[in-house]
């Protein structure tokens, strides 16, 4: 398991998940790198894929300092009745993501645990998540998803953006530095194929959007009618 050698609030101590307390300050600064300039892109794509009609229930897990909850937020047509929660264990980055929120109605920002969501069942029309999960291990994939299925409404959908099997050699490149950069055995997952294999034994039916930069794959996940 990896070690958690960074300051961790309160609530990031009750996930074996990665957090990133540490790094808030300077997340929003990082994020354009480490997407290779690509971070709006991908929230566009993600928004698309969504289809919203403007006044839905929508949970962004991993949410960061929030860039991709207020652009949904924004996006959702009908302030009165429509609502973006953002979700991350590392409260610093809460706080953060409050703060640049606050002239938005239709939005809030929650510090809690994306394998223990405090949300009822079927609440939520949609949710996504974006470069969450080579932050997490292979059980806590699958209990993640189980969860967000939970509180999905039945054919509901889950957009999520990651770390993918590489395939290209500016790929292998891009992922494998990362590995090698952070020493995740997260990330090695996602290379391997073992998010694939998460959303395989998850209960919803999943395809592969589309692939950027030879190792970044958006996914489009629907949960299953009949839960």
């Amino acid at each position: 398991m990896h070690k958690k050698q960074h300051r961790r609030s309160s609530v990031a101590q009750q996930t074996d998940g990665i957090t990133l307390d540490h790094a808030a300050p300077v997340y929003d600064l990082l994020v354009p790198l480490m997407t290779l300039g690509f971070e709006r892109r991908y929230h566009r794509l993600v928004t698309r894929l969504l289809a919203l009609r403007g006044n839905e229930q929508i949970l962004d897990i991993g949410c960061g300092t929030g860039t991709l909850t207020r652009d949904i937020a924004r996006a959702l047509t009908d302030k009165e009745h429509s609502l973006c929660t953002g979700l991350d264990a590392a409260e610093e980055m809460i706080e953060i993501a409050k703060r640049k929120a606050a002239p938005i109605s239709n939005i809030r920002f929650d510090a809690a645990l994306a394998e223990q969501l405090p949300y009822r069942d079927r609440s939520f029309d949609a949710a996504v998540s974006t470069f969450f999960f080579h932050h997490i291990h292979f059980e806590l994939k699958k209990k993640v998803l189980t969860e967000t299925a939970r509180v999905l409404r039945p054919g509901g959908s889950f957009i999520i953006v990651d770390v993918d099997v590489p395939t290209s050699w500016f790929g292998i490149l891009c992922a494998r530095s990362g590995y090698w950069l952070f020493q995740q055995s997260e990330i090695a997952e996602n290379i391997e194929g073992r998010l694939r294999e998460a959303f395989d034994a998850s209960p919803f039916t999943w395809r592969a959007d589309s692939h950027h930069s030879g190792y970044i794959t958006v996914f489009e996940l629907k949960k299953k009618d009949s839960l």
